[in-house]
């Protein structure tokens, strides 16, 4: 890995100044007050249609998933019905992509109506079926009130174009990452600058970036290397 951000033999991630970090969040938080995209899950008091959100999103594109999240969260209340309709639920999600989904959905819902509750801690919920690391992380920062940052592939394309380092599919899973973006990640604030992240690479900071419209092209190296 290159020296500009990142010592992948030692796991240290390089010196970034707390004022940097500031304005990074200041920057994303103002801009996701602006942009706020208002999707379903995101306004759900039921905890099970809030997960169940989490793992329908995983490597599908949101808006892809409203007309699916909608239909399920009417359809069921709660983990009990969900657990009661296995051909309805493998139909419905069928329409998402992964095979797979469908099928730990139905486990998940069983799983959850045996608790009789959704776990809060991220060990109780990555031991859930379909329940990942990433959409465990969401789900306690979005609708459990606890302070995680959320790390996907758009996450690591976001920080590693601002700090210009190399990234590949296992960047998501070192631990001088995880780090770095727990660091971003701001103590007070961390519900809504976990939105505005997920919105701004989702609308901007895409794979390919939108420059003209990006309010941190005075802060990222990337765009000063290739841009300027």
């Amino acid at each position: 890995m290159s020296a500009r951000a990142a010592k992948e033999h030692d796991g240290r991630v390089s010196p970034i100044k707390p004022s940097l970090i500031k304005r990074i969040q200041k920057v994303l938080l103002e801009w996701g007050r602006e942009n706020y995209s208002d999707f379903p899950w995101r306004s759900s008091h039921n905890s099970f249609h809030a997960l169940l959100a989490e793992v329908m999103l995983q490597r599908t594109r949101a808006e892809q998933v409203v007309p699916v999240f909608k239909t399920f969260a009417s359809r069921y209340p709660s983990s009990v019905e969900a657990s009661k309709d296995e051909k309805g639920i493998k139909k419905l999600v069928s329409t998402l992509g992964l095979n797979w989904r469908g099928e730990k959905i139905i486990e998940l819902a069983k799983a959850l109506k045996d608790l009789g509750n959704t776990p809060t801690v991220l060990e109780g919920l990555t031991s859930l079926p379909g329940v990942g690391p990433y959409a465990a992380s969401s789900y306690l920062s979005l609708h459990a009130g606890t302070r995680m940052p959320i790390v996907d592939s758009n996450v690591v394309r976001l920080w590693g174009r601002i700090f210009d380092f190399e990234t590949d599919q296992e960047t998501r899973r070192k631990r001088w990452f995880l780090e770095l973006a727990d660091r971003l990640t701001p103590r007070e604030g961390f519900r809504e600058f976990n939105y505005a992240v997920l919105d701004f690479t989702r609308t901007v900071c895409k794979p390919k970036p939108l420059h003209n419209i990006c309010p941190l092209t005075e802060i990222c190296r990337y765009y000063r290397r290739i841009c300027q």
